[in-house]
């Protein structure tokens, strides 16, 4: 097997951090070029520390991490699958650099040795054989010097957005030179989008580990070569985007200048190259890798037309000299917003934004208008129409020269944010079973409901009944009352604060006495927990009257009476519904009596 080494992806603030190969070219070993896998990408076997984020006083940290699992998770075409060991003992380890654990940990005090300075909200070591097969890759939070949130707090990073990323790294991608996608490799306290995958971030897990192999999907091959001497160009950028202008994959040339961009569904793409120098540039690459960026970018004449799984040949793509010209800035937080039925006004970093120069989106639907150059930095308004389908979109300039600078996938389109108004009921048992019915606006298709520990996605355990109205049935979840969140695709939420009560179910501690004539009229005590003002007392099933509910741990009752029956139980029921039974039987003889 030979000896494993121990690679580090980090996602950093607003530094650049170094990284392997980009795009959906799996991560490689620097030493070989290898590309990196599991060996059983089927059972990726993922524990979540049960100490959590020092800064989240709930369990809401270990859902933030189980959704940005659950967002790998369902990408079609892949075989790769995470999945949660919830072993109490596993989940107090926190010896991550052992191979036997793949552990998502938030390191407190910098007890990983990763953490003294430099910008690094997160690492993901990853320990590989020569060849390239992954030994154990692990999840490190920074928590020794920022701090994570999963509601929103300003100043914070959001738990979720930052371990979809890291978990993009756990199973073999690297950085991206999408703006948009999850693996773009700068976080930011004020952006969530990348809570949500990108398809370039989808293409690039079905890459790593595509079902049914990748000759089961459409693929498109070129070459990348200057125009002054045909000479190759290592490491060009090429993106493609499908016919509604959205970007669909990327990839890099190799040191002959050519491209495979794999994993692609049946449609008609448009692809180009742009060189990587910002916002992501060379400095985002590892050790190993040639590449270049003193070109141009260029678009190829013909689309490719994929119908199955076929190659599509789009041949040599020439390219002229580097230019000044650039639209987009690392100090940009990317993915641009920008949400359909509504005019979004933007600004955009560069550099030699000349006055005359037109900006286009690659989404021909989309209006451009207010358009102000201003050297390093552009203004304009874009208005979406409403019903745009969601993803996301490139942004070009060209100055009155005719040179061109390309800005992979700047914006994001969502819906309009939703809005929850209420919940009914608001209260319900911790055992679960509560249907729930959640109302408000701009509910979309997609969206998923966080209850307490417990998250409902559209289609599979709620439902979008439409834009008003969120439907499900609760699970059991641990007694408390919770935020309602609804949050729609994008990662874009709306919360109801303290909109939900999840009832303490009621236990039985003891009886007295535990029997009772059959004629009735024996005062009988029961103790126990979690008694509520209405709960309702049945003895074999027939409702007791007269019940008084002494205090949450006491209740007195007098027998209705009823047939001798030695296997006869009490039950008790709070008004949320939680249950519970004990042993009493009623027998013939008379109740005893003390006169003095």
């Amino acid at each position: 097997m030979g000896v494993h080494k121990r690679f580090l992806f980090a996602a950093g603030g607003l530094l650049a951090i170094s990284a392997g190969m980009l795009a959906h070219v799996r991560l490689v070993n620097p030493s070989n070029g290898n590309a990196l896998f599991w060996n059983s990408p089927g059972n990726i076997s993922i524990v979540i520390n049960s100490d959590g984020s020092d800064n989240v006083p709930d369990e809401s940290d270990t859902v933030a991490v189980r959704m940005a699992i659950d967002s790998w998770n369902q990408v079609t075409g892949s075989t790769s699958l995470l999945v949660e060991d919830t072993d109490p003992a596993e989940q107090a380890r926190t010896d991550w650099e052992a191979n036997n654990i793949h552990l998502v940990w938030f390191d407190e005090l910098n007890a990983s040795g990763y953490f003294g300075g430099g910008g690094i909200v997160a690492v993901t070591p990853i320990s590989f054989q020569s060849g390239g097969s992954i030994v154990d890759a692990d999840v490190i939070y920074n928590g020794n010097e920022w701090n994570f949130t999963t509601s929103g707090v300003i100043n914070r990073f959001d738990i979720q957005d930052v371990g979809a990323h890291e978990l993009g790294h756990l199973l073999g991608l690297n950085h991206s030179g999408v703006a948009s996608s999850t693996m773009y490799p700068f976080v930011d306290p004020t952006v969530i989008l990348h809570r949500s995958l990108s398809s370039d971030d989808e293409k690039g897990l079905v890459h790593t580990s595509p079902q049914g192999g990748l000759s089961s999907f459409g693929r498109i091959n070129g070459t990348v070569e200057r125009l002054s001497d045909s000479s190759a160009v290592r490491g060009a950028y090429v993106v493609a985007r499908d016919a509604d202008g959205r970007t669909a994959g990327s990839v890099l040339t190799n040191n002959s200048g050519n491209f495979t961009l794999q994993g692609l569904d049946p449609g008609t793409y448009t692809v180009y190259a742009a060189p990587l120098d910002t916002p992501v540039s060379v400095a985002n690459l590892g050790s190993g890798y040639n590449v270049e960026t003193d070109f141009q970018p260029a678009i190829y004449g013909t689309q490719a037309v994929i119908t199955g799984n076929e190659n599509v040949g789009l041949g040599t793509l020439q390219v002229g000299a580097d230019v000044v010209l650039n639209v987009g800035d690392q100090f940009d937080t990317y993915p641009f917003r920008v949400i359909a039925g509504q005019v979004n006004s933007l600004t955009i970093r560069g550099a030699a934004l000349q006055a005359g120069s037109t900006l286009t989106v690659s989404d021909p639907d989309f209006g451009v208008s207010a358009v102000s150059m201003n050297n390093n930095f552009v203004t304009f308004l874009l208005s979406v129409p409403m019903g745009e389908d969601p993803g996301h979109v490139d942004v070009t300039v060209t100055n009155l020269g005719g040179d061109m600078s390309i800005l992979p996938a700047a914006m994001e389109v969502t819906a309009p944010t939703p809005t929850v108004a209420s919940i009914n009921p608001t209260e319900g048992s911790s055992f679960g079973g509560t249907p729930l019915t959640i109302t408000g606006s701009d509910f979309s298709a997609g969206s998923r409901v966080i209850l307490g520990e417990e998250f409902y996605t559209d289609g599979i355990d709620a439902n979008v009944v439409d834009a008003n109205t969120i439907t499900l049935t609760t699970r059991s979840t641990a007694a408390g009352t919770y935020d309602v969140v609804v949050m729609d695709a994008s990662g874009i939420e709306d919360r109801l604060t303290a909109a939900f009560t999840a009832a303490p179910l009621p236990s039985i501690s003891t009886v007295f006495p535990v029997a009772g004539a059959a004629a009735g009229g024996t005062p009988v005590t029961l103790t126990g927990e979690n008694f509520q003002a209405g709960i309702e007392v049945r003895v074999d099933g027939i409702t007791q009257p007269g019940v008084t509910v002494v205090d949450s741990t006491e209740l007195t009752f007098p027998t209705t009476g009823g047939p001798v029956n030695p296997g006869s139980v009490i039950e008790v029921e709070n008004p949320d519904t939680g249950l519970a039974m004990a042993a009493f039987a009623y027998v013939a003889q008379a109740d005893p009596m003390a006169t003095a």
